[in-house]
């Protein structure tokens, strides 16, 4: 029972849960730090860090992240919890900035977005060094990891989908397939192609590791939450970290999902989430403020929206729709964003 889990200066014995913060670096005016929670159980087992905040408005799976450390009893717990549950503090903080479709994940200090630059740099700025000491410091101590988004100020999401990549390595895949994805009630895997995110940065450290994203307009909705509560319950049991046996996993497609862009300027009109639509139907109409219309954007495929432009305003080259394909059909190539 003296078995001691570090990282800087925050530790905890067997059977303990401690919080506190990991230093990163200084602004002109004030600290850096990552919160952090270690739940060290009182008997050993795997490593799960969970974190949530790397976009700073998603509040439904930053309280989820936050409700799974309320809930945590370390005395029945096998194994150890790394929680983080917001990284990006400074743009949880000033609720933003808002601006543009790429602003709203950004930190204000730097202007960054943290899930274009994992595993980042110490000697880069602010947003890199906060990357580069969760993924050097805490990341790298775990045996698995769950990193949880949703639906930031600018965007509404469908119900869920889990995020993945893909390593070349047939037992890590099937891992993260099996035993992470499959704990959380989401019928859409989606295999990452974005550069730079969480998930692909430890993925190339070896770890099993996996984005969950619900929820969204910047709203605390309860149905995203226990979403996500429920999904890392059910990979606590099947890493036998805690008692009872998982929910049976739901069938579970792969899709990339289409994004579709405006060329326009205006007031942007879509579908609610959850629409069918057919390819070359109508999917975004822009206006002028005056009410005149400037484009009609269609779908280029069959399938289903599950993400769209929130608020109306867009400008030109916005992402202003997503469309989960009726089929399994490769994507164009994504367009680089914050």
């Amino acid at each position: 029972m003296t078995e001691i889990f570090s990282v800087g200066d925050v530790k905890a014995a067997r059977g303990e849960k401690k919080t506190g913060y990991v230093n990163v670096g200084e602004t002109s005016v004030a600290t850096v730090k990552i919160p952090l929670a270690i739940v060290n159980g009182a008997k050993p087992g795997p490593v799960l860090c969970i974190s949530g905040g790397v976009h700073g408005a998603e509040y439904s799976s930053i309280e989820a992240v936050i409700r799974v450390l309320r809930q945590s009893d370390a005395s029945k717990l096998n194994g150890t919890l790394l929680i983080v549950p917001v990284l990006n503090m400074a743009a949880f903080e000033t609720r933003g900035p808002q601006g543009g479709m790429s602003t709203g994940f950004q930190s204000p200090i730097d202007g960054i977005n943290p899930n274009r630059i994992f595993p980042g740099n110490p000697d880069g700025s602010i947003c890199y060094q906060i990357a580069a000491t969760f993924m050097s410091q805490i990341v790298s101590k775990a045996d698995y990891y769950i990193d949880c988004h949703g639906g930031d100020l600018n965007e509404e999401l469908g119900p869920s989908y889990v995020v993945l990549a893909e390593s070349g390595d047939k037992e890590l895949d099937r891992t993260n397939r099996e035993v992470l994805a499959a704990s959380f009630d989401s019928e859409i895997i989606s295999i990452t192609r974005t550069g730079g995110s969480s998930v692909e940065a430890a993925t190339k450290m070896r770890k099993p590791s996996m984005i969950i994203e619900t929820g969204g307009y910047g709203r605390l909705i309860e149905g995203s939450v226990q979403l996500i509560v429920n999904g890392i319950t059910n990979t606590m049991k099947r890493l036998k970290m805690i008692e009872g046996g998982p929910s049976p996993a739901r069938k579970q497609k792969t899709r990339q999902r289409w994004n579709v862009y405006v060329t326009r300027g205006g007031i942007c009109y879509t579908p609610q989430i959850g629409t069918k639509v057919k390819k070359g139907e109508k999917v975004a109409e822009v206006r002028s403020i005056f009410g005149e219309l400037l484009e009609t954007v269609t779908s280029p495929i069959d399938g289903v929206v599950n993400f769209r432009r929130s608020p109306i305003p867009v400008s030109t080259n916005d992402r202003a729709v997503g469309i989960i394909p009726d089929e399994d059909l490769p994507p164009p190539a994504p367009r680089p964003y914050p």
